[in-house]
């Protein structure tokens, strides 16, 4: 039996939970503001059910933030009645829909009120998505903390009990086509399984994702790619046809037979790649050497990193299809997929409305995926090891801010690379060169190298005009500084010198 479900006999319609009930109700917040709630919807004749993930979670035992209820006549009223009376923020969500919302100390606990759907509670209950979200209690009953009757029509109880994702009835996916996503979103934030009959409606109606707008599902795609085994419930989505209507691109890579340092044709060798960061995002080398919240940081408001990189892991070849050759010993090649990955990715953050500086970011991790395994070979050479930090210097002034996030790109692709022709050693190099790029940045971080002219330094000293001139010729001293061919101002003005005049 699961943490905080009651077995009870199995009844459709109402189910009785009497002492027990007390433990659930312990993890429901904001009880004062409950009672007066309470209060006020006897004054107004009004009839409260707390209903949906409220309830869900009450009985899972899990904390709640926010808090849903469903009301028998005008939910926009009453709400905005509630929110005057305590001094909260009433905020209006949807007219059309009789929803919505009342505040508490500046978002830390949410009122949600929604106008009861259909003749009664019954009515509501069953045009909900899934039999675990159509449970529904009577808040005096709850706040009585007495005796609790759980209206449960379609047997959500029991299906919390056996961990069971199910529809909770026939029209559930037509009637709003995003319950298919939302089905392996909760299956992947409760460790539940999707019911087989559920699998096969989802199956059948996949089609009908495209009715759905791309914020939605944008929105349910990054809570699941939140979920520490995102990829488990992402082949689940692939192997009934969800996840190729969000990435149609992904038909293209399957089957897609690789060379010999792969085992795996190109799209198994992107699940296997995003599999291997979900088990290891940080390689033994950055232990300790990065901020802790550097995967959880949120470059846009509920989207991490750790999501973003994910992302890419899974799309980090998606240029493949389109660069595929065959030489004439029979050897495949892919030159440049990823120049071509960067234009498809581009497309791809288009049409899922991320902010450009998700884009970039994703681009950036396409673009140079293989820069790192390039530079060990390039680093091999027994000239260029004399140069070793002018490289590592390059590496980290080429990718900026996102030279660790490729990093770690790199090493989920090289672990899910095991054909015959990877070496043994190559990712203890891989973890070496991560080391000593981690240690050139953070002394760089700490010692940064000083600007050594400015653009109205050029501007004064060869009597030039600001253009965009200017811009490309700081960024050539600065390459040149990085590379340690230039160290002093001097040195500068005479390689701009030598410039100017080759022009």
């Amino acid at each position: 039996m699961r943490q905080g479900i009651f077995l009870y006999p199995a009844v459709i319609g109402e189910s009785k939970m009497d002492s027990p009930s007390s433990e659930i109700w312990s993890h429901l917040p904001g009880r004062d503001i409950l009672r007066q709630l309470t209060e006020l919807a006897a004054r107004e004749n009004t009839q409260l059910h707390l209903v949906g993930g409220t309830v869900r979670d009450l009985i899972l035992g899990k904390e709640v933030e926010d808090v849903d209820f469903a009301v028998s006549h005008d939910a926009i009223g009453f709400a905005r009645k509630f929110a005057s009376l305590v001094k909260a923020s009433f905020v209006p969500l949807d007219e059309e829909n009789d929803t919505a919302r009342v505040v508490f100390n500046r978002g830390e606990l949410y009122l949600d009120f929604c106008g009861i759907r259909g003749a009664d509670i019954i009515a509501d209950l069953t045009a909900r998505d899934f039999t675990i979200n159509a449970i529904a209690v009577e808040l005096s009953q709850v706040m009585a903390s007495h005796e609790a009757e759980f209206i449960d029509p379609c047997g959500g109880m029991g299906d919390l009990n056996n961990g069971l994702i199910r529809i909770a009835s026939p029209k559930s996916i037509s009637d709003d086509p995003i319950r298919m996503l939302r089905a392996y979103r909760f299956a992947a934030t409760l460790d539940f399984t999707i019911q087989p009959e559920t699998v096969s409606t989802i199956r059948e109606s996949v089609g009908l994702l495209e009715t759905v707008s791309i914020e939605r599902v944008r929105e349910e795609l990054f809570k699941i790619l939140a979920v520490d085994n995102s990829a488990d419930y992402l082949r689940k989505m692939d192997n009934v046809g969800l996840l190729g209507q969000i990435f149609p691109e992904i038909d293209r890579m399957k089957g897609m037979e690789q060379n010999d340092y792969h085992h795996l044709d190109v799209w198994e060798h992107s699940m296997l790649t995003l599999e291997y960061f979900e088990r290891e995002p940080l390689p033994d080398s950055l232990n300790g050497q990065i901020p802790e919240d550097y995967l959880n940081d949120e470059p846009v408001k509920g989207r991490a990193r750790r999501s973003l990189l994910k992302l890419a892991a899974l799309l980090h070849d998606v240029g493949k299809p389109l660069t595929r050759t065959v030489d004439k010993d029979g050897r495949i090649r892919f030159f440049n997929h990823n120049l071509e990955g960067i234009e498809i990715i581009g497309n791809i953050g288009n049409r899922l409305k991320l902010a450009t500086r998700e884009i970039l970011f994703l681009k950036k991790l396409t673009e140079y995926h293989m820069y790192p395994l390039g530079l060990i070979v390039y680093l091999q050479k027994s000239k260029v090891m004399k140069r070793k930090k002018s490289a590592l210097r390059r590496f980290i002034h080429r990718t900026g801010p996102e030279w660790l996030a490729i990093l770690l790109i790199a090493f989920a692709d090289l672990r899910a690379t095991q054909g015959p022709r990877r070496k043994a050693d190559d990712l203890i190099k891989l973890d070496q060169l991560t080391d000593e790029i981690a240690s050139v940045y953070l002394h760089q971080t700490r010692f940064p190298m000083p600007k050594l002219v400015t653009g109205a330094d050029l501007i004064a000293e060869f009597d030039l005009k600001a253009s965009p001139a200017i811009g490309k010729l700081l960024k050539q001293v600065q390459k040149a500084q990085v590379d340690g061919k230039i160290k002093t101002r001097d040195d500068a003005m005479e390689m701009v010198r030598n410039i100017l005049s080759r022009q």
